[in-house]
């Protein structure tokens, strides 16, 4: 039983994870040059694929959300309580993931909605995420050479670049609801919290 549930978990961990990039200095700057001035632009979304990123986001919320039934199943063979319905109804980033299951395996809420909404997951792409991180004084720069062209990233203490999944959660009349990346990140936490609660030992 622990052995499916510790994959589950990593399942998890590896869907997230993968939203993720270290390669920002992959993505190349275009440059015009005028009489007068240099333009510079860079877009981080230019060569994704949309499918791949719908792809990428289902597997993330089918992991986040299918984590319920792995754990009920858990805490019934050790016969102690399972809490996880009270936490989807309970914490909105949950019940929004666990309603964009439901929508993404139905193609419609046939249940009962557990965020209130009929949540919809929009404006999935790529984008630069620059992050200085927890440490006292830790910093992230990224930036151009003038001198040859070339992009750059300077980080010290826990700063750190990457390209990220970025996508919008939005109701029925395409009101903001949450970002995806923040929903998602708050549903595991939550999860692993009552994973903890349960008994269940995280992987390290």
């Amino acid at each position: 039983m622990l052995d499916v549930l510790d994959r589950k978990i990593r399942q998890m961990h590896a869907a997230l994870e993968a939203l993720s990039s270290d390669d920002v200095l992959s993505v190349k700057p275009r440059v015009e040059i005028t009489d007068r001035c240099m333009y510079v632009s860079i877009d981080f979304n230019a060569c994704s694929d949309p499918i791949q990123l719908a792809n990428m986001a289902s597997l993330l919320i089918a992991n986040i959300a299918s984590l319920k039934d792995h754990l009920k199943v858990w805490c019934k063979s050790k016969n102690i309580p399972f809490n996880g319905e009270s936490l989807i109804n309970s914490n909105r980033s949950v019940a929004l993931i666990h309603d964009l299951w439901n929508v993404d395996k139905h193609a419609e809420l046939r249940s009962q909605s557990r965020s209130g909404q009929v949540p919809k997951l929009i404006n999935l792409s790529k984008a630069l995420s620059l992050s200085t991180g927890t440490e006292p004084n830790s910093a992230v720069i990224y930036f151009m050479d003038p001198r040859t062209g070339q992009m750059n990233v300077k980080s010290s203490g826990g700063g750190s670049a990457k390209i990220q999944l970025s996508g919008t959660i939005v109701d029925q009349a395409g009101n903001v609801l949450a970002e995806f990346n923040t929903a998602c990140s708050e549903a595991v936490s939550a999860w692993e919290k009552e994973l903890v609660v349960a008994g269940v030992p995280l992987p390290n």
